[in-house]
Parts: structure tokens; sequence; C-alpha cells
């Protein structure tokens, strides 16, 4: 069943372009019908570290007033352990939020659902996104729930992050200097390295990118200052056009 849903989403992607408004109302409609889905959401994690609404379906509007659009990376949400930790978060005691979940505790959700889950988006193997539903019963945490969500979160962020690879000012760079004019070679670059620029391209910071990796800001300042010299360019611009340029689309690096 949840192979026949997969295909069927996917099917409806390639129909037409769609808004993410839309997109949400087709899961909650349709795809995530069988775990009788009510309503979905999309935030997204910015280059300042906080994971801000993007987008939603299915909300009464006085169930969401209560509760932030912004919430920083580091602060204990469902939604921010979801992209630390990289992995779904399953909720099953609404209206009542766990106690783990102290900033949640005083806003139960009232809106009837016994479960909330969420998962990463991620893009080139990058978490940038989260994708929230809330369903009807309750849901007890399932490996082929599990692999069904993160098929329908493949789905939306290949659509979703297609014709998105950089901030505009990331592309305009005066340099032309390149991987081959240097003779330089991404293979000295180690695996970490590898990861560092590609999510230094997508213009992250050293904080942010620590939070994600689970390193220390001070760790990827300085991997991204061997970088620089490996590359022998002249900071995080001109080599995030080297790796834009040249190594984006190399299998290292996808």
């Amino acid at each position: 069943m949840f192979i026949t849903l997969v295909s069927e989403f996917a099917a409806f992607l390639v129909k037409d372009e769609h808004s993410i408004e839309e997109l949400l109302a087709h899961v909650v409609e349709t795809t995530l019908q069988p775990l009788q889905a009510t309503s979905a959401f999309i935030s997204e994690l910015n280059n300042e570290n906080q994971v801000k609404y993007v987008s939603q379906y299915g909300f009464k509007q006085s169930t969401i007033d209560p509760y932030s659009t912004l919430h920083n990376l580091q602060d204990r949400y469902p939604i921010t352990d979801a992209i630390r930790e990289r992995s779904t978060v399953w909720i099953n005691t609404l209206p009542k939020w766990p106690d783990e979940y102290e900033l949640l505790k005083a806003l139960p959700y009232e809106n009837g659902e016994k479960s909330f889950i969420c998962f990463p988006i991620e893009k080139r193997g990058t978490p940038v996104s989260v994708f929230g539903i809330f369903c009807e019963p309750v849901i007890q945490p399932d490996a082929e729930i599990d692999t069904f969500l993160k098929s329908i979160g493949n789905l939306l962020s290949l659509y979703i992050y297609r014709n998105i690879d950089l901030q505009p000012h990331l592309r305009r760079v005066s340099t032309k200097k390149t991987i081959e004019a240097n003779g330089i070679s991404h293979a000295k670059l180690t695996e970490r390295q590898r990861v560092i620029l590609r999510m230094m391209s997508e213009g992250r910071t050293n904080s942010a990118i620590g939070v994600i990796l689970g390193y220390s800001e001070s760790t990827i300042r300085q991997e991204t200052i061997k970088i620089f010299a490996i590359l022998e360019c002249n900071g995080r611009r001109e080599a995030s056009q080297l790796y834009l340029e040249n190594l984006s689309h190399t299998p290292d690096f996808k």
C-alpha cells in the first residue's frame, strides 16, 4: 500500500507545477490518508540557526496562534530535535506534549489529534527543513511508516529544492579561478571537509554547520581554514564558487 502511495505522489509531482500549499494539501488529503492525517506544515532551517515556519495546511488559526513560528535550533522542540538528530520524532500523547518539551507543555494541542510526527527534509545529505504532520489516532513508532514518510520527504526535497542552489550573491564572485586551472584535486579534502564545503556553499555559518554536524564552532573554523588552503582560495565566497562550478556534480560531493 505504501509503495503505491509513494508512486502516486511522485506521479502527482510531475504532472504540473505546484505551490508548497498545494503539495501539503495533496499530502494530507490523499497520500497520508492511511495515517488519518489532518494537517501538515513545513518549517525551514535558515542561516541564523533558526527553524522558521514556511507553510501549512489543515490547521485552524486558533490552534496555531499560541505557537511560535520561529525556533532557535539549540532549543528543545520536536522540530529542532528532528533536524539536530536527523531522525523522525514520534509523539502520541496529545493533547499533552511530553515532559522533555518544557517550552510546549503550557501549550496543549487542542485540535483533537492524538499523534504528531515530524522528520527532516534533506538537500544533498544536509537537513534543511522539517516536515510535520498531525494524525487523528495514536500512531506508534513503526519502521515501515518511518520509511514511507521519509520517501515522501525525499520526493518533497527533490521537488522543492531542485532549482535552489545558492543565494545569488555567492554566484557573483569576481575571481574566475577554477579547480582545473590551479591543478587542485578535491581528493585532498577529507570526507568531513567535503561535507563542510558543501554546507558552506549553502550559505551556512560555522556555528550552524557545527550544530548540524555535532562539532564545536572552533573545529569547523579550523577545518574551513584547511579547506581554503587546499583549494588555494581566499575565503568562503571563493570556496563556494569553486565548489559550485567544479565539484557540486562530482560523485564525491553528491
